[in-house]
Order: C-alpha cells, then sequence, then structure tokens
C-alpha cells in the first residue's frame, strides 16, 4: 500500500508536469538558452578582472531569477512568453542575491581552513550539506515566497525535515540517471543526433525535473504521511 501511494503521488506529479509544459514547449529549452547567454556574457567580462567577477554573480543571480519566474509561472499552470522576460529578471533577483550572499559568507569564514588537507575534507562535506540542505531551495523560493537567504535555508531545511524520504527518492534516481549519463555509461554522445542536440536535450530533461519536482512539492509540503496515505489509497 505505502509503495502505491507514492507510486501514484509520483505519477500525478509527472503528469501533471507534462501537461504544464505542454502548454509552454518553448520553456524546453529555455535552460540551455541562459546557459549559453551566461557562458558568452563570461568571455565578453573576462578581461576586466574583479569587475568581471562581479557583473558575474549579479548575471547569476539574474539568470536562477529568469529561470526560477518561468519554472513558477509552468507550475502555476499559466501560459508564459518571452514578453515575461523583462518581469521574470527582477522577480526573485534579490531573492536569489540574499540566499548566494549568505553561502558567500560561509565560504569566506572557511577559506583560511582549507590550507590543510582537513579543511578541505570539511570543505567538501560543507558543501555536500549545503547541496542537501538547500535541495527545496527553488521550490521553497517560488512556492513558499522566502525572501531572505537565512529564511530560505530554514524552510528548505524544515520541509526536509518533514519529507526527506518521500523528496529523495525520486530526486536521487533522478541524480543517478544524471550521473550515468555524465559518467558515460549512457552514451548520448554516441547517439545518431548532431552534437549540439545533446546539450539542448540535457536541459529539456532538467526543465522536465524541475517542474516535476515544483508539482511534487506541491503535493508534499503541509500534508503528513497519513494524510497522503488517505487521499491517493483509493486513487486508480
Amino acid at each position: 500500500m505505502f509503495l502505491l501511494v507514492y507510486a501514484r503521488i509520483y505519477g500525478k506529479a509527472f503528469v501533471d508536469a507534462l501537461a504544464a509544459i505542454g502548454r509552454n514547449l518553448w520553456t524546453l529549452v529555455l535552460p540551455i538558452a541562459l546557459v549559453f547567454a551566461f557562458l558568452a556574457l563570461g568571455l565578453a567580462v573576462s578581461p576586466l578582472g574583479y569587475a568581471g567577477g562581479f557583473l558575474m554573480s549579479l548575471a547569476k543571480s539574474a539568470a536562477f531569477s529568469i529561470y526560477t519566474y518561468f519554472v513558477a509561472s509552468v507550475v502555476a499552470k499559466n501560459r508564459v512568453g518571452l514578453g515575461d522576460l523583462r518581469t521574470s529578471l527582477g522577480a526573485y533577483f534579490w531573492t536569489w542575491i540574499n540566499l548566494f550572499f549568505v553561502l558567500w559568507i560561509i565560504d569566506l569564514l572557511l577559506g583560511p581552513m582549507t590550507v590543510t588537507d582537513d579543511g578541505r575534507r570539511l570543505l567538501k562535506a560543507l558543501t555536500m550539506m549545503e547541496l542537501i540542505i538547500l535541495n527545496a531551495a527553488p521550490e521553497v523560493i517560488y512556492l513558499k515566497g522566502t525572501s531572505g537567504g537565512i529564511e530560505t535555508i530554514q524552510r528548505s531545511f524544515a520541509f526536509l525535515q518533514e519529507c526527506w524520504i518521500e523528496w529523495f527518492v525520486p530526486n536521487a534516481l533522478i541524480l543517478g540517471l544524471v550521473w550515468l549519463v555524465i559518467d558515460g555509461t549512457i552514451p548520448l554522445n554516441s547517439l545518431p543526433m548532431p552534437q549540439v542536440t545533446v546539450p539542448v536535450l540535457a536541459g529539456a530533461l532538467l526543465h522536465l525535473v524541475m517542474v516535476f519536482r515544483g508539482f511534487l512539492f506541491q503535493l508534499l509540503d503541509g500534508s503528513t504521511h497519513r494524510q497522503r496515505m488517505f487521499r491517493f489509497r483509493g486513487r486508480v
């Protein structure tokens, strides 16, 4: 019964994600378009030194804001277009700035420790902890409306405390699939398709995953295991 209920939950989130993306098919190319734009900007500002690094930090927050806005719109089952680009630029810009600033402060404080082997191992462990604790940060930002960096961290951690098994089971499977692609076990590069198709396909899959996560977050957040068992056990 337990496995059947959660299979239905994951299935509903996946079907809802497909339907929502179906209304906004163009968003499938948004991740790779943002990556290319970010890389192009990086090449343009690289001669500027520290100023270029500062501009890239702002650009990273802007890119995250744009993508978060469009994912939020897709999860809300709205239709969006490139006309929303200006709105998306500032929608979550300061939220991501605040979060990245908190993480930068943490890295800055731990910087002197990285000169030793133990310090470097500690930094790797901290990075892994950040990836786990902040795993639901995008969904917390656009579904819970957090704005401060510490607030986002706290809300993400609180959600994972309640739903860590239900959240990480599908995410771990997805990450495992991604790793198989990166490792070459699933050789996308050897498939009979133009090389440019591979990053576009990867970006589209990433977008599907992010929209799926949004719907899954909505199904899990604010409900207990007992409530979910009652709600989904009778569904076909």
